[in-house]
């Protein structure tokens, strides 16, 4: 919704991770956002997945989708909707796993990666103001089921140590984007 506000050169990537029922659903709502807004739809359904790994191998797929799709539009510009959350998990993960100084910045605003750039506009706004957004919008969204699993080390941090900064602070991802920075 805000990028179509400054251009009508949009293509939505949506990969089906084929690991919860409701995907489908999901997916069909988005090809069908983009038909009734004129966008072009890219999807792609990830079959299986061999690595141990689950989240490194997601990851490594949907990058190269991402390349194949920039390549095919010959775009260099791949726009990811990284909220101030996820930059807050990602560098208490990094704290907690260890990394180099780069990596302990978590996510950048902007990167670049081979022939493009990736950015990251909503890095300065919450999972909640992103929800406030859609609703007073009028904008439907999906919560993916899968987040509410806390073996996963990120969801851990979403729901165990989140709240508890958010608490002392509610604008504590302001605070790990200064940091980042």
């Amino acid at each position: 919704d805000l990028l179509k506000k400054k251009t009508n050169k949009i293509v939505v990537c949506h990969i089906n991770h084929n690991i919860r029922k409701e995907s489908i659903t999901e997916e069909n709502y988005i090809k069908e956002y983009c038909k009734n807004h004129k966008l072009i739809f890219e999807s792609m359904t990830i079959k299986e997945y061999k690595e141990n790994n689950f989240e490194n191998e997601a990851r490594k797929i949907r990058y190269n989708f991402y390349e194949k799709i920039l390549k095919k539009y010959n775009s260099n510009k791949l726009f990811l909707a990284h909220h101030g959350d996820d930059l807050i998990e990602t560098v208490l993960m990094k704290i907690e796993r260890g990394s180099n100084i780069e990596g302990y910045a978590g996510i950048k605003r902007i990167s670049k990666l081979n022939n493009y750039e990736i950015i990251r506009p909503l890095l300065s706004y919450t999972k909640k103001d992103i929800i406030n957004y859609n609703k007073s919008h009028n904008i439907t969204f999906f919560i993916d089921s899968s987040n509410t699993n806390i073996n996963y080390t990120r969801n851990w941090y979403r729901h165990k140590v989140l709240p508890i900064l958010k608490e002392k602070n509610p604008n504590i991802h302001l605070k790990f984007l200064k940091y980042s920075e």
